[in-house]
């Protein structure tokens, strides 16, 4: 086209390629989907190579080249951090779990199968199991089967669960249904983001991004987990992750200690999470840190600038509700409670200013490097 139009007279002298210029996200250089088996200078050459030859067969001069490789130039620019501040683990510690004359014969079933379990009927046992549980689950249901049996069943199910998996680590190969319950095994880690504003490709698209703690790097990971946002929504989580042409369910992660922060970073997100996150459950953007690499400076690096986030307040004035005003009906609420003396003037003149602080503090939780509940390590003995 550009050659026909120049031949009619058309004066252009640029010719845009578009984009479609890929990011490399696994690192595997490949055809996979989240990769690409070529490089910029292979690119370049590809396309000024095709466009000279066009040129040069229709007798038309070089045309300037534009490209639009928007993602390619971005992607790179930006990482997200996250404070993972609690984990949940599915199996309970050295618990361990005895029958007694009132409970369940379920009980009785499950603790019989990990007492006879052995590598010769390792699998026998995992269907065992798991029609135990199965069982279990429906006369819960009907109300045949009392809280604390149906507490000690799941208890041992997933030590057996556990039991199972390490059984079959370093085997050459590993049933599929052993894959998907060592996956079920693994912890959430409970991160200060959501999903939906900071990396909404994953969420609405599936895109993979690089995930993986930024410190104790020279520490082996001793978890698998997920990663899960502080929404209340189910889909605020990442449980897909970057593989060599492949995509795992879990990501190495090390256990967070009592009394500790674990950062996980985010890699390559500069394509386009921050500008198309959204608003939902009223998490705003988060705090951005400008940094600039210089080799003039003791550390390489230096902070150029910081950029607070969203507060309260400006994430209700997005959705048209005026500060002034929730000020104004809060005081005419208190002013009511005070004359009808169900609130001392002390009080409500503290809650007012607690009310008017929150409204100018950030929408995410403000840790300062604190551990907040629930503690690391919680068990979560549920299905």
């Amino acid at each position: 086209y550009y050659c026909k139009l120049c031949k009619l007279g058309h004066d252009l002298g640029y010719l845009d390629v578009g984009g479609g210029l890929g990011v490399d996200y696994d690192g595997s250089r490949s055809d996979f989907d989240s990769s690409t088996n070529y490089s910029l200078q292979e690119y370049a050459n590809d396309v000024v190579w095709n466009i000279m030859d066009v040129c040069d067969s229709e007798g038309v001069a070089h045309p300037a080249i534009v490209s639009e490789s928007g993602r390619a130039i971005v992607a790179h620019h930006s990482v997200l951090v996250m404070e993972a501040f609690s984990s949940i683990e599915r199996t309970a510690p050295k618990l361990k779990v005895e029958a007694t004359e009132t409970d369940h014969r379920l009980v009785r079933d499950i603790l019989d199968v990990k007492q006879r379990l052995k590598r010769g009927n390792r699998i026998e046992s995992l269907h065992d199991s798991q029609h135990i549980k199965e069982e279990s689950q429906q006369m819960f249901d009907l109300g045949l089967l009392d809280l604390e049996s149906k507490a000690k069943i799941e208890t041992v199910y997933w030590q057996l669960a556990q039991q199972i998996v390490n059984m079959h680590r370093g085997l050459r190969f590993v049933p599929e249904e052993v894959k998907q319950l060592e996956t079920s095994l693994s912890d959430q880690y409970i991160c200060n983001f959501s999903v939906f504003q900071s990396l909404l490709d994953h969420w609405a698209l599936g895109q993979l991004f690089p995930i993986m703690p930024i410190h104790r790097l020279t520490t082996p990971p001793d978890r698998n987990g997920m990663i899960v946002d502080i929404t209340c929504d189910s889909d605020g989580k990442i449980s897909k992750f970057t593989d060599l042409q492949d995509v795992k369910e879990t990501l190495p992660l090390h256990r967070i200690p009592p009394g500790e922060m674990y950062y996980i970073g985010v890699f390559l997100v500069g394509a386009y999470q921050d500008i198309m996150g959204d608003l939902h459950n009223l998490f705003g953007r988060v705090t951005e840190v400008h940094v600039f690499l210089d080799p003039d400076e003791e550390s390489g690096w230096y902070i150029e600038e910081v950029i607070e986030g969203s507060t309260i307040g400006e994430v209700l004035a997005m959705t048209q509700w005026d500060k002034v005003e929730l000020m104004r009906l809060l005081k005419t609420q208190v002013d009511v409670a005070i004359k009808t003396d169900r609130l001392k003037p002390n009080d409500a003149m503290k809650l007012l200013s607690d009310y008017e602080r929150l409204l100018q503090e950030y929408t995410y939780l403000s840790l300062n490097g604190a551990k907040s509940p629930p503690q690391p390590g919680n068990w979560l003995p549920l299905s």
